[in-house]
């Protein structure tokens, strides 16, 4: 019998923006386990090679933005070596 592919997990945000305590290392968070995003401001860094497809990190990460209303980008170091 084939093995189901498993449900592939949401980005994880790095942080959260107006959040005391933190998240537990290797904590898989869901944003629909926090309806009124009570966590704070989901805050992603983005290796290089994700943010090379930006568009496509974006729709990897709408789910959050749309509990939140918002959500913060924190470009890799390398990017901004390449705009200056």
């Amino acid at each position: 019998m084939p093995s189901r592919p498993s449900t592939p997990h949401p980005v994880q945000p790095d942080h959260f923006y107006g959040r005391a305590e933190s998240t537990q290392p290797g904590e898989l968070l869901s944003p629909d386990d926090d309806p009124l995003a009570t966590r704070g401001i989901p805050v992603f860094k983005p290796t290089m090679d994700e943010f090379a497809d930006f568009e496509g990190y974006m729709t990897n990460i709408e789910s959050w933005g749309m509990k939140s209303g918002i959500v913060k980008i924190i470009p890799p170091a390398e990017w901004y070596v390449l705009i200056t």
